[in-house]
Order: structure tokens, then C-alpha cells, then sequence
């Protein structure tokens, strides 16, 4: 399965990205949120899965969420994010789950299957 990961803190992406290509996913990582536009018009069709932070330059995470669920509803999204509390209880649309950092790959797996 094909997941794009958006993160702008490079370390945590690259990071998550390996420990996801060990559990056998084929990862395309990305810090900026109009590169992962660029790719999702190229690869959309094989993305089953973006994590996308909710803290992003440029376009917030919520915003890139609902532009994936707007063009690619086929794409599974799920947010993550180091900050607490979140001003609303669903930032990046109704459904779509989001995740603290830390979390364990534990946390992660149930979403991605």
C-alpha cells in the first residue's frame, strides 16, 4: 500500500517514512503541503493513505486534508499533531482521525489497514 506523508519537521517525517517502509508500506514523503498537491495530481490513483500534520507552512493540515477528501475521496486521511488541546475536536473534517504525537506505530496501524 501506497501512503504520502506530509510533515513539515523533517526528522520526525523522514523518521516515520522508514519506520513505515519497514512495516512494508512504500512511503512518499514530503515537508511542504504543495509538493504533496504535486504528487497526489500524479499519483492519486495509488495513494491509499496521507498523514498529513495539522501544523504546515504555507496551507494549515486541515486545509490540505479537506483538499484530498474533496478531489481524491478514495484517500484515506489521517492528522497528526504535537499540539494540545485542539481548538475544534474534528480539525481535518468530520471522521478523520488525528493523532498526538508521540504515538507508537501501535497507534498508527489500525488506521492505515
Amino acid at each position: 500500500m501506497k501512503i504520502l506523508l506530509v510533515d513539515d519537521e523533517v526528522l520526525l517525517g523522514e523518521t516515520l517514512r522508514e519506520l513505515l517502509e519497514l512495516m512494508g508500506y512504500e512511503v512518499i514523503y514530503t515537508s511542504h503541503p504543495w509538493e504533496a498537491q504535486k504528487v497526489l495530481r500524479r499519483e492519486a490513483s495509488s495513494i491509499k493513505v496521507a498523514i498529513v500534520d495539522i501544523i504546515l507552512p504555507d496551507m494549515s493540515g486541515p486545509e490540505l486534508a479537506h483538499w484530498i477528501l474533496k478531489h481524491y475521496p478514495h484517500i484515506k486521511v489521517i492528522c497528526i499533531t504535537g499540539y494540545t488541546p485542539l481548538v475544534e475536536p474534528e480539525p481535518c473534517g468530520s471522521g478523520v482521525p488525528v493523532l498526538f504525537k508521540p504515538f507508537s506505530l501501535a497507534d498508527l496501524r489500525p488506521y492505515l489497514s
